[in-house]
């Protein structure tokens, strides 16, 4: 191996010395201690850093950007990589493989703040030389037909979650909820999953990868757990007994019964019962609310590739989608919905329900903080309220378990 590629990957699994510590910023170093762990399980940022060319160590407009995160305690975090609009089969991957290496040199770049990881060893020596530690995920697609090659390709650029069922509403192996709104196609396609599917599922068993149930079919989820060896996550939802949208106990108790957690979601279409019955009584203004995340999910591209095509389809996809991405984040909140934000306290009230329901051992933070929508908090520079809201509702050894030790035992757990 090349000595460059040595530093290159000393760096981004986060593996050197402290004395890479030393350049850390003071901004960062004189933070306030909050806990030696504090993780939200589902967030978007290199979407945004390739999209967007902006700075996200700096505050940035919309909800996420390191930040604000890393100055309201945050030190660990799951990226979700997402592949939104490359509907065709052949983009996924590429736009994945993209999107990685935008992650990979986005560390490099600041690797006094932060270090890609893929294990949670890893994760603790870059948190005590207080940087943030990152791991990465998928979300909407790594690739749509649930190649083993290409997934055994990706776990070695450091893909360490996987969710199954795709904002792109098809793939080649499990049902999605929301196939509906986002694809128009049926969400019972496999009625499940199917044997493609299994067979991810016990290869990521194998290597070491996490199983994301997050939507999936009510179905989908059940056989996703049934078919693991290791414990899954649903690491963006909130509770249907509670919210009225999102798992049932029967499937959280599943879940847990297998040694699974779930990360409680921060959006207010979600967490909000007031937000959510606004909406529903004014279902043309909450259409018009929602056009902008709508347009970029569900983005098809105004024509498809064509034979002899050189290039001029992936310039098409990248203007087209690119116009979406940042039309989205020009959104701005009703201000009569204002007041009917969710609070922390009511974020919490999911969190208490899974607490007494299956126990504190299986359930995380899994915000999901992202442009287009409302949330709780309302912006990265929130983690406080969180952390506040938690101490009120549990014990201490609970709200270091919720902060990121119940991640932590679920990816160490990964392998099986």
């Amino acid at each position: 191996m090349k000595p460059n590629s040595v530093t290159r990957r000393r760096l981004l699994l986060g593996v050197g010395t402290l004395a890479a510590t030393r350049g850390v910023s003071k901004v960062w170093a004189q933070r306030p201690a909050t806990l030696p762990l504090f993780m939200d399980g589902h967030v978007h940022i290199t979407n945004r850093v390739y999209w967007e060319k902006a700075e996200f160590w700096q505050p940035q407009p919309g909800n996420w950007d390191y930040g604000r995160a890393r100055a309201s305690g945050i030190n660990c975090i799951v990226d979700n990589l997402g592949t939104y609009g490359a509907w065709n089969y052949n983009y996924a991957p590429k736009m994945f493989l993209r999107l990685i290496e935008t992650a990979l040199r986005y560390a490099e770049q600041h690797k006094d703040k932060m270090a890609i990881v893929t294990t949670t060893a890893d994760a603790r020596r870059v948190i005590a030389s207080g940087r943030m530690a990152v791991f990465l995920g998928s979300e909407s697609g790594w690739d749509h037909e649930g190649d083993l090659d290409v997934l055994g390709a990706f776990y070695r650029l450091g893909l360490r979650s996987i969710q199954f069922a795709t904002q792109t509403g098809f793939n080649a192996f499990a049902d999605s909820e929301i196939a509906p709104q986002q694809g128009g196609q049926k969400s019972d396609h496999y009625h499940g999953i199917n044997q493609k599917g299994r067979a991810l599922i016990a290869e990521m068993n194998r290597l070491g990868m996490l199983v994301d149930i997050t939507h999936g079919t009510n179905d989908a989820q059940r056989q996703l757990i049934e078919a693991s060896k290791a414990p899954v996550v649903c690491s963006h939802v909130t509770m249907k007994t509670v919210a009225g949208v999102g798992m049932t106990d029967e499937n959280l108790k599943l879940l847990a019964s297998k040694g699974g957690v779930v990360g409680i979601h921060g959006g207010a279409a979600v967490v909000g019962k007031r937000y959510r019955k606004w909406m529903t009584e004014h279902p043309v203004e909450a259409k018009k609310i929602n056009e902008a995340l709508r347009n970029m999910l569900g983005y098809q591209p105004s024509q498809p590739r064509q034979p002899g095509d050189h290039g001029e389809y992936i310039e098409m996809f990248d203007r087209e989608f690119g116009h979406a991405w940042r039309a989205n984040g020009g959104w701005k909140e009703l201000p009569e919905l204002q007041p009917l934000v969710p609070t922390a306290d009511e974020w919490a009230e999911q969190v208490d329900h899974v607490i007494k329901t299956v126990g504190a051992d299986h359930v995380g933070i899994g915000l999901d903080m992202a442009d287009g929508r409302s949330g709780v908090p309302r912006d990265a520079g929130g983690y406080g309220e969180i952390l506040a809201a938690l101490k009120k509702i549990t014990t201490p050894a609970n709200v270091t378990k919720i902060c990121g030790e119940n991640w932590f035992r679920v990816l160490d757990s990964a392998k099986a």
